[in-house]
């Protein structure tokens, strides 16, 4: 610079300093935009992959519950399968397992049928005087709504409404006919059934959604691209043994029944069922083994779960495959993608469903993955 004002080169220099500055400055604040809007997109991501994960793990958790209530011959986790994997729900990809049907024991209504059910129609007669029917009400703590279930010793089970529920004759009435009428003895409690899966949106995207007995549908996690369910049981098949004195006993599913004990149904041998098996008077489990692999456990495909042997038997209303009670654990694989479109970049290994953004955008937030393993208590 002098007298006469900024010589041409001072202010090229000037000017290019000037644009630098700007141009530093312009970075800064689009970097600082980008933080400010990707950073909450991708907590709100992790946040549905986490609560996605952990609803599923505590429903299988609750599995187990109630699984005491019983008399040493059966209980619920002896003679029901409480978890059972699932091809698909409606609107989600099957081929493999991406669904479960949950089922597990609530605060409410216990009790034992006190007198045979006059039809699968009928009511059941409730035994007051038993020690596990609680004394508040004459319907042993059964309400009109509740859900229950009700089942045997030899693999009968019939998830319910209460439609009806009598004090002065101390009956329940189902809302629908069940698939078997039930014998004295059969015990029933309430409980909630209920299946997890995707749910088709009406945007194209997936729903984590819960089920309910009733059929209500209560979506829990948006955005769920994928569910795998990975099924895990027991190699071996169960020992099962007569007891000296009262019940058999089996290391897991139903209890063998006495030597001679006749089928009310008649469709198996004396001191047999869907099982149990006997050579003379030894008895023996219908399930067959596999080669055991880490932990004595083996995978289990869709496959191994609709072959039976089936209980109560082969062809009766609902029946279900014996290798259920295999069941020891589940994994849960859950996918998440980011809401909105503007952070997916194209389908494929990073993206699931692709968005609008470009391929080489800065502002990607990509799907994310979480498994967990949930150990079934039987």
């Amino acid at each position: 610079m002098n007298a006469r004002g900024f010589t041409l080169v001072e202010l090229l220099v000037a000017s290019l300093l000037t644009l630098l500055v700007v141009a530093a400055a312009v970075a800064m604040a689009a970097s600082a935009r980008q933080s400010f809007v990707v950073e909450p997109a991708t907590l709100d991501t992790v946040r549905r992959l986490r609560e996605g994960t952990e609803a599923l793990a505590g429903a299988l958790t609750g599995a187990g519950g109630g699984h005491a209530v019983g008399d040493g011959v059966s209980s619920l986790a002896s003679s029901v399968p409480l978890v059972r994997p699932m091809m698909s729900l409606a609107g989600a990809p099957g081929g493999r397992f991406t669904a479960l049907w949950v089922l597990r024991a609530i605060d409410g209504g216990l009790g034992r049928v006190a007198l045979p059910q006059p039809g699968p129609a009928g009511s059941l007669t409730l035994d007051r005087a038993g020690s596990p029917c609680p004394l508040t009400t004459a319907t042993c703590g059964f309400d009109v709504g509740d859900v229950a279930v009700v089942f045997d010793a030899r693999g009968h089970f019939d998830v319910f409404q209460v439609a009806n529920a009598s004090d002065v004759l101390g009956r329940i009435t189902p809302a629908a006919p069940l698939s078997y009428a039930y014998g004295a003895g059969a015990w029933v409690l309430t409980v909630r059934a209920d299946r997890f899966g995707l749910v088709r949106q009406a945007d194209g995207s997936h729903s984590l959604t819960r089920i309910t007995w009733a059929g209500a549908r209560e979506p829990m996690v948006d955005g769920v691209v994928d569910v795998e369910i990975g099924a895990w049981g027991r190699a071996l098949a169960p020992e099962v043994r007569d007891a000296a004195t009262g019940p058999g006993l089996a290391q897991y599913g139903l209890h063998p029944p006495e030597p001679r004990e006749p089928d009310p149904d008649r469709v198996f041998p004396d001191g047999t069922h869907c099982m149990v098996a006997r050579t003379g008077a030894v008895p023996s489990s219908r399930l067959g083994s596999y080669e055991p692999g880490a932990e004595g456990l083996v995978p289990l495909e869709p496959v191994d779960l609709s072959d039976g042997p089936w209980c109560p038997s082969a062809g009766s209303p609902g029946a279900w495959d014996a290798d259920l009670f295999r069941l020891s654990r589940i994994d849960v694989r859950l996918r998440v993608e980011v809401q909105s479109a503007e952070f997916r970049g194209p389908a494929g290994r990073l993206f699931t469903r692709g968005g609008t953004a470009s391929r080489n955008a800065p502002s990607w937030v990509l799907d994310r993955t979480l498994v967990v393993s949930v150990a079934i208590d039987r």
